[in-house]
């Protein structure tokens, strides 16, 4: 996240969250906070804000789909709990253009935090109107793999950091130094300057200028070659080309995801965290992509995270994978060189029987020679004289040898073909696997090959786990009433038959934390999308789910449908209504084209 993007994000948070109290805080894992606030007078009244100093992916914006709870409690989060529970947020200060922003809080100091993780979410927390407001400040620096929150008293001095480097307890907080140039003050004789190296362009900004990053440094000089088409465009075009950039930034409003192929058809099997860009302005670079706006920042961040997340993850387990199965089919090659090297070691058993015989067959009469005995070769037609090489001193000494060396050889050769046919079964499965890896279009299908091959699939519990799509429990069982669905990524939608259906699904069937959607304004099915408490649901599947909602709807012959969704724990039933009538606390809602794109699941009743 560069610190232009954050900036947008900064200035909705401070629209957004602003005088929110704070209710919860946890670790969704070792590098990211997550904050449960409460706005009085706002729907939905709670948020939560999520702080992430992931090396890879450090950002901050709202989420809606809260990550579960599965890191342990750390010193830095208890401090932050005794400290921030119940004070209200009331500064976000993003420091220059820089990828650091600050959360100031105010608490009554006669608050009590003693607050149980089962509080009531409705439950407020009153100090006494002669309490002093204490302040405290939390940090957080997103300078990718130096990214860091730190907590700090009204001194200024820090009292905790989330991550083991930066500066320690008990200094007073200072921010990075840099040497930057501010874009927004920047004239056109500083800029020729900073561009006049052998640097590219795109190159010099990123090094010199702040808050830009890969993206609008790329997009200047995308804007930069347009307008120049010469071969050595001028450095006056550039500055234009990067005060276009600045003043389309200033007004922006609304933000815009790009991607290479439209969001309904993404598949992290065939993406790369790259085939996606989050921008706050129209890009020329991405001419021919995908675009789709979003009302807030931070619904664009959590799909955009999403996205590369699932992507960056896919293909690093599907590297995995293929790492240990290559690892474990070199094993077994390295294996069946070896054991081809024992069995030549071994020899030919018959021809040490056949010697054997022979030296029997001769021993009166054998030759004795300085390598061996001269006898005479029985099973040759021609009778003729050979040489047996040994070392013994008698024909029946070398015989018992040779005998020995028979026995040795034939059972070797049994067990080694044994042993071969074992290996040249385990690799055909590998390779076997190999190609199911390659053909692997979906994460469960990775998780699915690695708990087959005995290996933990990255992100479960022990580090942070994050369940699979459906639970099998849930998931398998037959349901009277629903067509049952499955999306692309995996999860189960379930779809009512009727009035009756629909209630029993929403009010019997659906957990709370499950996702509803119904065609807004329209009769229509209720339709379910289960999943893990907290689980995020990915973009693909929700439209997959509202489009469902949309075709099993009166409104199935419409060009376009508006589908409205929420938790299942904000419906509610009309008292005293017809069977299937609801009222929603809270929703939000997508327009979509009626249709079935989901795989239908045989197991309804």
């Amino acid at each position: 996240m560069d610190g232009l993007t954050l900036s947008r994000i900064v200035a909705e948070l401070r629209e957004e969250v602003l005088g929110a109290r704070v209710e919860r805080v946890r670790l969704a894992d070792p590098s990211t906070l997550l904050m449960k606030l409460y706005r009085p007078h706002r729907r939905p009244g709670h948020v939560w804000l999520l702080l992430s100093v992931a090396p890879r992916w450090p950002r901050v914006h709202l989420v809606e789909h809260v990550p579960e709870e599965s890191a342990e409690p750390t010193p830095f989060l208890l401090l932050v709990r005794a400290r921030l529970r119940g004070a209200r947020l009331r500064a976000i200060e993003q420091v220059r253009c820089d990828r650091l922003v600050r959360f100031s809080f105010e608490r009554r100091a006669s608050v009590p935090v003693e607050l149980g993780e089962d509080a009531d979410e409705g439950e407020t927390v009153e100090g006494s109107e002669d309490a002093v407001d204490e302040e405290t400040i939390l940090v957080a620096e997103l300078f990718g793999h130096a990214a860091n929150l730190f907590l700090l008293d009204a001194s200024g001095r820090v009292r905790a950091r989330l991550q083991a480097h930066g500066q320690a307890p008990g200094e007073v907080y200072t921010p990075p130094a840099s040497e930057k140039r501010d874009p927004w003050t920047l004239d056109r004789e500083e800029f020729r300057a900073i561009v006049s190296g052998e640097r590219p362009l795109a190159e010099s900004l990123k090094r010199t200028i702040e808050g830009f990053g890969s993206l609008y440094a790329t997009e200047v000089e995308a804007r930069w070659r347009e307008m120049s088409p010469a071969a050595a465009p001028s450095p006056d075009l550039a500055y234009a080309a990067f005060r276009s950039v600045l003043e389309d930034l200033a007004c922006s409003r609304h933000p815009i995801l790009y991607s290479r192929e439209p969001l309904e058809r993404w598949d992290p099997a065939r993406a790369s965290p790259r085939d996606v860009l989050l921008s706050a302005i129209p890009l020329s670079q991405a001419r021919g992509w995908s675009a789709t706006r979003w009302e807030s920042f931070s619904q664009a961040a959590e799909v955009y995270y999403d996205l590369v997340r699932r992507a960056e993850r896919f293909q690093q387990m599907r590297a995995a994978l293929q790492r240990h199965l290559a690892a474990q089919i070199e094993k077994r090659e390295r294996l069946r060189r070896r054991l081809d090297e024992d069995q030549r070691a071994l020899g030919d058993p018959e021809l040490w029987r056949r010697w054997g015989e022979l030296l029997l067959a001769n021993a009166h009469m054998a030759v004795r020679t300085p390598s061996g005995f001269l006898v005479t070769d029985h099973y040759d037609p021609e009778q003729r004289v050979i040489e047996v090489p040994t070392s013994a001193a008698t024909p029946q000494q070398a015989a018992a040898e040779y005998f020995q060396r028979y026995r040795k050889a034939k059972q070797g050769a049994r067990v080694i073909a044994e042993r071969q046919a074992v290996i040249e079964r385990e690799l055909e499965e590998l390779r076997r696997i190999q190609e199911r890896v390659k053909a692997a279009d979906a994460l469960p299908a990775l998780e699915h090959i690695a708990r087959d091959l005995g290996l933990a699939p990255s992100g479960e519990r022990s580090a942070g786990k994050r369940p699979t799509p459906t639970s099998p429990k849930r998931g398998a069982a037959r349901i009277p009433g629903v067509y049952h669905f499955r999306s692309s990524d995996g999860f189960d939608i379930l779809v009512g038959k009727s009035a009756e259906d629909n209630e029993r699904l929403t009010f019997r069937v659906a957990a709370p934390h499950d996702i509803w959607l119904h065609a807004a304004d329209y009769p229509g099915s209720h339709v379910i999308i289960r999943r893990a408490k907290g689980q995020v649901v990915p973009p693909r599947t929700l439209l997959e789910a509202a489009q469902l909602a949309a075709f099993f709807s009166q409104a199935r012959h419409s060009s376009t449908v508006v589908v409205t969704y929420t938790e299942r724990k904000f419906v509610s039933k009309i008292p005293r209504s017809k069977p299937g009538l609801v009222r929603l606390s809270e929703f939000r809602s997508l327009t979509v084209e009626p249709k079935i794109v989901a795989e239908r699941v045989l197991t309804e009743g």
